[in-house]
């Protein structure tokens, strides 16, 4: 084991086009994503068991530990000289951090658990089974270790809060969600622009993604602009789509 591939990271690893990453659903992804699960298989039931003076610690623990590991990620990455500016917390789980904070610590407000539902959660998990930081080491690098924990995280927040109840998706936390994305996207693209650091992948296509085919029939044809309407296209219809799943899932729980 080598400290210099523990510490790379991926603006060095494609400057130095290293050959020390992984393939998607290789057998390393599937431990990482096998090792999440069983975490999470162990962590719901024990949140659906707790008082709810329990749950709510669980929560703020949950939210304080991504944004701890946050801060933590950032010192280091000075430390080791990678470029701050693409580490910045504008990539849409970044931004769940402070959402994730806010609905653990202000309870009786419901509109971050509708974003939890339609865009932090279902956004971490894509990022777990799409990876974009490929060109890292499986196992043996600090970043690849708090990317595949810090989704799981958000992954596993998600999950207990609808298992117990409380979320409760509806259609207007979806068109919610669609405004809230939309805002926040304004400012990483307008960094995106100045930077070139691509943060919610809409300056360009990240590869291996579900993203690709939106370049391939809009971007091809109409640039960056159609790029980018088609990805608001496409998570208009994702977020309809998870609207019918959390229907779904609510009408088999009131039938039991």
């Amino acid at each position: 084991m080598s400290f210099d591939n523990f510490w790379l990271y991926t603006e060095k690893a494609n400057a130095l086009k290293t050959n020390v990453g992984f393939e998607l659903y290789s057998k390393g992804h599937l431990i990482w994503l096998l090792f999440l699960a069983v975490c999470a298989l162990i962590l719901i039931p024990m949140y659906l068991k707790a008082k709810d003076s329990k749950r709510l610690k669980m929560r703020k623990g949950f939210a304080l530990f991504l944004l701890i590991s946050e801060i933590v990620k950032d010192i280091i990455i000075v430390i080791i000289g990678a470029p701050i500016a693409a580490y910045l917390p504008l990539h849409l789980c970044g931004y769940a951090i402070f959402f994730l904070l806010a609905d653990a610590y202000l309870p009786k407000q419901k509109v971050t658990g509708q974003l939890i539902a339609y865009a932090f959660g279902p956004g971490a998990l894509a990022a777990l089974l799409f990876c974009s930081w490929t060109m890292l080491p499986l196992f043996w690098n600090f970043m690849t270790i708090h990317s595949f924990i810090f989704h799981g995280v958000i992954v596993t927040y998600l999950i207990m809060r609808l298992a117990n109840g409380e979320i409760k998706p509806s259609y207007k936390g979806l068109w919610i969600s669609v405004l809230t994305m939309a805002c926040l996207a304004v400012p990483a693209y307008l960094v995106d622009m100045k930077t070139g650091y691509n943060y919610m992948f809409i300056y360009e296509v990240q590869r291996n993604s579900p993203l690709e085919p939106i370049w391939e029939i809009f971007g091809t044809r109409w640039g960056k602009p159609g790029y980018v309407v088609g990805a608001i296209l496409l998570v208009i219809v994702i977020f309809h789509a998870l609207y019918l799943i959390y229907g779904l899932i609510g009408l088999r729980r009131k039938h039991k």
